[in-house]
């Protein structure tokens, strides 16, 4: 359901948390004011399970993330190593 602001003479700004198909609202129901709906940033709320990455146990963390975890890199063999070497760690490594 989403999140709605108002603004009321007395009070200020408030939020209320309304079903679409709702009109909106005229009266405030706090101090009786006339209210009239201001123009903000949207807002909503989630209801229900699945919303938290504590939802998704057991999962892999990359596949909810999307962030995989980046795997340790070998070093580059240097250009000037020995063909012959089978490490290949570098000049005078043979």
């Amino acid at each position: 359901m989403p999140i709605y602001e108002y603004e009321c003479p007395k009070c200020g700004r408030f939020d209320h948390l309304q079903k679409m198909s709702s009109p909106p609202l005229e009266i405030h129901e706090v101090c009786g004011s006339k209210v009239t709906k201001v123009m903000s940033a949207s807002a909503f709320a989630f209801k229900g399970s699945g919303f938290y990455i504590t939802d998704y146990n057991g999962r892999n963390s990359a596949a909810i993330t999307g962030k995989a975890d980046k795997p340790e890199s070998k070093p580059e063999p240097k250009a000037d190593a020995c063909a012959t070497c089978p490490a290949k760690q570098g000049a005078g490594a043979c």
